[in-house]
């Protein structure tokens, strides 16, 4: 069992409760990202649907319910929550389409990668959450194009010529950073309940249903008190396994519900062996999020650059942070609102949106450690910080638009002045 998560001690102790009947119907996998949470969520799903009498949750096991799981295509499985899902996906192509042109030996499993990181978003859009939801209209002709694609590169048929596959996967590319721009970023409460009501019905074969629900920290609270009471009364076959990275950020009363399985954060070798064998890219001390950065359509150092000209476009700036600013940032290169968000690829994926933030938060960080900053200095670059963590909320748990949040965020910088 758990074969596929690596480096997380955690595996042992939900072996061990599987083995003895004794995991609870709702668990926390709590734990930084990256640290293989949902990997594992998925991996309980199949264990705990596994039909084999030998080697059973084994990963290489054959049996029909887990060649459905291990292809994201059971319906026992339900995820819910946001994800950036394309980071990964474009991760997998460039595997999947080096093997191809290599002829690599593990062509078979670059495949298999692909269309799972791929399935890991289509998943998400499943027509029981979506119901009578405005977007389904729109959604709906893109997931047919996508599972029309992925039939050309089923495992059951032979793999494309290099030149054939290369236009599958980028219509295939092209199609799911369409998608992914639906999500909600926090779980809207019609979701909640119409997973409620899909967990209270019995399965097809009578198995065990798993609702993942991630990002359980992104929830607004109505959506909480919904989610508490599936909660309170879960249904005897049903397994409710929620991940977070914050974990403080849950609702007390919804951890009081769950039990928490934590997942620790991966030395960077540690990190670095996982890309090596999932990817098959020979990095070298190299965190599983950075590696991923590397397909993002904007870099950190453009980032950066749009962060402090940003902070520029705002009048009264306190001196401390505009000295900050200009220490890193030539003035003469400042843009208006209007490029910035264009330059920053519109914050798609949504990513780059907090990746920005971090960047604005690193430079009230270094003004705040400056030497002799007064009282009044200081409660500007607080206020400043608090404005900030703010919006991202606004963004993460609001689902407002980022570009909508950053001209927010710039009205309420420009009335805090020393």
């Amino acid at each position: 069992m758990f074969e596929n998560v690596l480096d997380q001690n955690v595996t042992s102790l939900l072996q061990e409760d599987i083995q003895k009947n004794a995991l609870p119907n709702s668990m926390l996998f709590s734990g930084p990202e990256g640290s293989g949470k949902l990997t594992c969520a998925i991996e309980t799903a199949r264990v705990l649907s596994c039909t084999s009498t030998q080697n059973k949750g084994s990963w290489n096991c054959t049996c029909p319910s887990c060649l459905k799981h291990k292809a994201l295509i059971h319906p026992n499985l339900l995820i819910v929550g946001s994800r950036e899902c394309v980071l990964e996906i474009d991760a997998a192509k460039k595997t999947f389409m080096t093997a191809i042109e290599t002829n690599a030996p593990y062509l078979p499993s670059a495949r298999y990668l692909f269309i799972r990181s791929i399935r890991k978003l289509t998943i998400r859009f499943s027509p029981l959450l979506w119901e009578e939801d405005d977007k389904l209209s729109k959604i709906s002709p893109i997931i047919a194009n996508i599972d029309e694609l992925l039939e050309e590169i089923d495992p059951a048929k032979p793999v494309p010529e290099y030149d054939e596959a290369a236009k599958i996967v980028d219509c295939l590319d092209t199609a799911c950073k369409k998608l992914e721009g639906f999500l909600y970023q926090s779980i809207p409460i019609a979701q909640i309940r119409k997973a409620a009501a899909w967990a209270h019905l019995t399965s097809a074969d009578n198995g065990k249903k798993v609702l993942i629900i991630e990002n359980a920290d992104r929830m607004q609270e109505n959506v909480r008190n919904a989610l508490l009471k599936i909660l309170e009364e879960p249904p005897q076959d049903v397994h409710f396994i929620l991940t977070t990275s914050k974990r403080g950020a849950v609702m007390p009363t919804i951890l009081s519900r769950v039990r928490t399985y934590p997942f620790i954060e991966r030395t960077t070798a540690q990190q670095t062996n996982v890309i090596n064998r999932i990817f098959h890219e020979h990095a070298e001390n190299l965190a599983i999020s950075s590696y991923l950065e590397n397909y993002l359509p904007v870099s950190k150092e453009t980032l950066s650059k749009l962060a402090c000209s940003f902070l520029l476009t705002i009048p009264n700036m306190p001196p401390l942070i505009r000295r900050v600013v200009v220490q890193r940032f030539n003035p003469k290169d400042q843009i208006p609102l209007e490029m910035i968000i264009g330059e920053a690829h519109n914050f798609e994926p949504r990513i780059l949106f907090t990746l920005f933030l971090k960047e604005i938060l690193e430079i009230l960080r270094i003004a705040l450690r400056e030497k002799g900053i007064s009282a009044q200095e200081q409660n500007a670059a607080m206020a400043w910080l608090n404005a900030i963590r703010g919006i991202n909320e606004s963004v993460s748990i609001y689902n407002q638009s980022p570009s909508a949040a950053l001209e927010l965020l710039s009205g309420k910088l420009e009335k805090i002045v020393i």
